[in-house]
């Protein structure tokens, strides 16, 4: 959900900054003073193209900033891990705009790429007006949103599984009928397989043969250094002799104790570098130089810079080249087998991803009525009494997601036919629809934020009660920002912000103010009525409380 929302020089906006809660929240105000803004910022927040007739005038920037509260289990929680991006519970964002049109984003005050920003927030909040081109109304989307319905399911596993499967053996069946395998060809595989057989590469090999050219090319600094450290450990007068001595001396004193102790010490410590000295001698006694054994060493690196630059930089696609090389060889040696034993195994794998396919069909099926009944009671909850909502279910092309093809069909009235619901011609009731269908799909997808732009254009009396008090109950599961211009919906808000426009001599500034008890009666009566009269806030009040008491 949005915390906290910070808002400076743009359009109208001078310097704003709103604290929001859980709940409803409404904005109000009259035409023209600047409703729409603030939802503007957020989307430009959020992603929206830039532009620089956002900034105010006379101003050299807009800079818009967002608090976010996260789950951090939550979907958003998640991309935040996947972005790398720290965060307990809270997000900021924020976007600054340039009167050179330049723009730049930053998730905790670190700079962000614009698409990090928009797949993030797009997991945080939605926002809806009345003539979007909304996802629940696209064809495209309503398998994925069934299946987000159904909800994790070894079945939908299943079918995504057994498709990869399937798609991967119709791939390899059709690269191996149309490749051209040319028997010609064999006796340069063969002596390719076989120079990289004879050479033997391995990473344990190079790695030894590089750290003893290293050893050998250094062979007269590694002598001098163990010679010297030697000396000084083991020649007459050396740390060895004068730390015997030093035990020695302190060990014969019994009468103090920590003199004694002390001398134990020296003795364990006498007998480590004796044992050192000894290694150290049986080290340089091995040590030796040979420059014929240098130069086959460095033979044999040349050589295997030779064959990483004909078969791979790195050992490893050394060897994979050589598995490759073998595998076309039997290919082509056995090509026709070959061909029909991947048919076989592609039919099968067909079968079987039909089989979870069907699975899967009969589970949507299953669910579809489940949804269609709770897509329904929200409908009439919203005065559609008449409709009927329908999950069409036909056989499409094999995906991942199965050979269903779901379209969400709509029918507002009696003897009307069903239709797609990006068909439903009326504003009001497409506000509507996509309000009931947002209060089921909004909590599956994890989104905290809802904000609506005016979407009761069109509505009016007991429909537009009914759509305040449906986006009431919706903020019980998600965070609900809404532009409005009816009362009936303001009244169902648990804060009021009233948007207002103040005319200067040379400049226009948008401010917008929390209302307590008494002002939201008083605006409640000016949306209804354009007076403050005694009637007028009667009326105003009895709605507020009958709305109040309602939710």
């Amino acid at each position: 959900m949005i915390r906290q929302i910070t808002v400076k020089n743009f359009v109208l906006i001078d310097e704003i900054t709103l604290d929001l809660s859980l709940g409803m929240s409404v904005f109000t105000g009259e035409t023209g003073a600047g409703k729409s803004l603030l939802i503007d910022a957020i989307g430009l927040l959020c992603g929206d193209r830039a532009s620089s007739q956002f900034i105010r005038k006379n101003a050299h920037s807009a800079f818009i900033e967002g608090v976010f509260e996260i789950a951090p289990q939550s979907k958003a929680g998640q991309l935040c891990k996947e972005f790398d991006i720290d965060v307990t519970d809270l997000l900021i964002i924020s976007r600054e705009i340039t009167v050179d049109g330049k723009s730049s984003s930053k998730i905790n005050h670190r700079l962000t790429p614009l698409s990090v920003v928009r797949e993030l927030t797009s997991a945080i909040l939605d926002i809806h007006s009345q003539h979007d081109s909304q996802y629940l109304l696209n064809d495209k989307y309503h398998l994925s949103l069934l299946d987000e319905y159904i909800g994790e399911n070894i079945a939908l596993d299943s079918v995504k599984s057994k498709y990869q499967q399937w798609n991967s053996l119709v791939k390899e069946v059709d690269e191996k009928s149309s490749s051209e395998y040319n028997v010609a060809d064999l006796d340069f595989l063969n002596f390719q397989i076989q120079e990289i057989e004879a050479f033997n590469p391995s990473q344990d090999d190079f790695d030894a043969l590089e750290q003893k050219q290293r050893q050998l090319m250094a062979f007269e600094k590694i002598s001098k250094l163990a010679n010297a450290s030697l000396n000084l450990l083991d020649e007459t007068e050396g740390v060895k002799e004068k730390l015997f001595e030093s035990y020695k001396s302190l060990s014969a004193c019994h009468e103090d104790t920590t003199l004694f102790e002390l001398g134990s010490s020296l003795e364990s410590l006498y007998y480590q570098i004796e044992d050192i000295t000894e290694e150290l001698n049986h080290h340089l006694s091995k040590l030796e130089f040979s420059e014929d054994d240098l130069n086959m060493i460095q033979q044999r690196l040349f050589d295997y810079g030779k064959l990483k630059r004909k078969y791979g930089n790195a050992i490893d696609l050394i060897l994979k080249k050589k598995d490759e090389f073998k595998n076309r060889v039997f290919t082509i040696e056995n090509r026709q087998d070959v061909l029909e034993d991947l048919i076989r195994k592609r039919d099968r794998a067909f079968v079987e991803y039909q089989q979870a396919a069907y699975d899967v069909s009969v589970l949507r099926k299953e669910k579809a009525l489940e949804l269609e009944n709770e897509i329904i009671r929200h409908l009439k909850d919203l005065q559609l009494e008449n409709t009927r909502f329908v999950i069409e279910i036909s056989e499409g092309k094999p995906t991942s997601s199965g050979s269903d093809k779901v379209v969400f069909v709509i029918s507002t009235n009696p003897g009307e036919p069903l239709r797609p619901l990006s068909k439903v011609a009326s504003g009001g009731e497409l506000s509507r629809i996509m309000l009931g269908l947002k209060a089921i799909f909004t909590k599956l997808q994890g989104i905290s934020t809802i904000i609506f732009d005016e979407i009761d254009t069109g509505v009016s009396g007991i429909i537009a009660t009914k759509i305040g008090q449906k986006m009431h109950s919706l903020s019980k599961d998600a965070q609900i920002l809404t532009v409005t211009h009816l009362a009936q919906v303001a009244a169902c808000g648990n804060e009021h912000f009233l948007v207002s426009k103040e005319a200067g001599e040379d400049t226009t500034l948008t401010n917008i103010e929390r209302l307590d008890d008494q002002k939201r009666i008083e605006q409640l009566a000016l949306i209804s009525s354009g007076t403050l009269s005694d009637k007028a806030i009667t009326a105003a009040r009895e709605l507020y409380l009958r709305n109040r008491n309602t939710n």
